[in-house]
């Protein structure tokens, strides 16, 4: 609520207001009124200044109370307007603003011969309204297509870095990465260089697939939307990029054309979205073939120790596990059932489910 003083303070300078446009008129009358008359009686431009002047002070005066409430109701939209824009969107907005300004004071310039006259502080006044207002709207509807520039400029110059340092590209990571949940863990190890990158519209997807009405998917989206908050909090490189691509719908196209143009990588475990990035030239990370490479090596003739967990599909068989979840079928194990056995490897299959080993007692 406004204070006794401040309102007094905005009426005093409302009144100043009313009482120097008052002046100003009178002013441009006296011009007109000499361009007819040469000769001006002495009390004539007195009694404008006074006139005018007091005119003026008396009609904003009057209308001090109706102005003071517009400006203030005006003042409160625009605070609920700076609210609900996002960050970016009112940086461009400011942006576009401070170069409408600019804009006016060249053009202002380029008319000086008008002078300081009451002409030259209303086409002051006209230029320096209009054009920031229309930098403004410019700014605020073009955000994205304006921060999206930003990244494609700031991606030539990770290039070019790149390519003269060995710095680590961007990895940008796809939604099926998210949801899938171990990329968390191999970014804390620090194995992965670079900075990671995450859209907006990749956060956008993982707020409708939690949003869905199928179960499924519904949980699937929660969970992408804990382990990307996970990242937040543990990830000091990782960056939310609000650029967007508004031609392109899809969001697998969008991440792949937004890594091209930056020279990043594409973190995902989606094997489609693989092949097309090696068929863009877009450099792509598979979580799945990194988990692969990881596994413990097992060749022929290897001696390990098993807890024989159930019993095989053919007789006397029994099954053990890894820990990376590779079932051991062995041979004549069944009577071990609950129980660790010494066993020797006797051959590893490698099938299109993943690896199968076939051992024997020791």
């Amino acid at each position: 609520m406004r204070s006794k003083a401040m309102e007094k303070l905005l009426k005093l300078l409302l009144i100043l207001l009313g009482i120097g446009l008052g002046l100003a008129a009178a002013q441009l009358g006296l011009a007109l009124y000499r361009l007819n008359h040469q000769n001006t009686d002495a009390w004539i431009p007195v009694a404008a200044y006074t006139g005018m002047g007091l005119i003026g002070g008396v009609v904003f005066l009057l209308l001090s109370r109706r102005i003071i409430s517009r400006v203030s109701n005006l003042s409160r939209e625009m605070q609920k307007e700076f609210d609900k824009m996002p960050v970016n969107q009112l940086l461009t907005a400011v942006i576009g603003l401070i170069l409408g300004l600019i804009v006016a004071a060249l053009l202002r310039q380029m008319v000086s011969f008008l002078g300081n006259g009451v002409a030259g502080a209303a086409l002051t006044a006209i230029l320096y309204l209009t054009l920031g207002a229309l930098g403004y709207n410019i700014g605020k509807r073009r955000s994205r297509e304006f921060m999206a520039m930003i990244t494609r400029l700031s991606g030539a110059r990770e290039k070019s870095r790149i390519r003269k340092h060995g710095y680590a590209a961007r990895k940008y990571v796809d939604t099926s990465a998210i949801i899938d949940g171990r990329i968390l863990e191999v970014a804390k190890t620090g194995f992965i260089e670079g900075e990671f990158v995450i859209p907006q519209y990749v956060v956008d997807e993982l707020q409708h697939v939690a949003d869905s009405a199928d179960d499924s998917r519904r949980e699937r989206g929660r969970r992408g939307l804990e382990i990307l908050h996970s990242l937040q909090d543990s990830l000091k490189q990782l960056v939310i990029d609000p650029a967007d691509i508004e031609d392109i719908q899809d969001v697998d196209v969008k991440l792949l054309r937004q890594a091209r143009d930056c020279g990043g990588t594409v973190i995902t475990v989606d094997y489609n979205l693989q092949k097309a990035a090696a068929v863009s030239g877009v450099r792509s990370l598979n979580v799945n073939e990194l988990a692969e490479a990881m596994r413990p090596a097992v060749v022929q003739g290897m001696e390990m120790r098993v807890r024989v967990t159930k019993e095989g599909k053919e007789p006397h068989q029994g099954v053990a596990y890894l820990d990376d979840g590779t079932m051991i079928v062995i041979e004549n194990g069944k009577s071990l059932l609950g129980e660790d056995a010494d066993i020797i490897v006797t051959s590893v299959l490698q099938t299109s489910a993943g690896r199968m080993i076939f051992a024997k007692l020791k």
